[in-house]
């Protein structure tokens, strides 16, 4: 499968970028971070590139390699990142503003891991077994962590239905 053959990395990289980027975003890598990770992870990709544009996939070859690379600067940093404000990805036409980030919210306050597999499954349509390839976990695992996401979300997100 992959792109087509003649898809150059100059055609493929703006809208792949955008797209890392927004996925780094919601899954809770600060703006500044993410924008270094996604251009560290296409640094990355140069060299591989004509291989990688055969793979099924070069969007999940990608989030992988950026996912990595958050994962080992915060081990290196042994500290907590804050999010200044919630991301933004782009917003679909029906879903106000407020709604958006009454769900961002939400997703912020899920653990890290539930937060990625929902990214995952919700934002980028991926398959339990793919997710569970990206992120080098079993596919249970990541059965379970959508589940307690979605319990926690239908809460989270009820409440605040509730309270107004």
């Amino acid at each position: 499968m992959g792109l087509e053959s003649d898809v150059g990395l100059a055609d493929y990289y703006p809208l792949a970028f955008r797209r890392l980027v927004g996925t780094l975003r919601v899954m809770g890598v600060p703006g500044p971070d993410a924008a270094e990770i996604a251009q560290e992870a296409f640094v990355r990709l140069i060299p591989r590139w004509d291989r990688v544009r055969t793979y099924e996939s070069p969007d999940g070859w990608l989030r992988t390699v950026a996912w990595r690379i958050w994962l080992n600067r915060r081990r290196g940093d042994r500290r907590l990142t804050v999010m200044e404000e919630p991301p933004e990805p782009p917003p679909p036409e029906h879903v106000s503003r407020a709604d958006r980030l009454t769900l961002l919210a939400a997703l912020e306050d899920l653990p890290q891991g539930h937060r990625e597999v929902v990214v995952l499954h919700y934002l980028h349509d991926l398959p339990v077994g793919r997710i569970a390839t990206e992120l080098g976990i079993a596919e249970g695992t990541v059965k379970s962590r959508l589940s307690r996401a979605r319990s926690a979300l239908a809460t989270a997100l009820t409440l605040e239905v509730d309270d107004v």
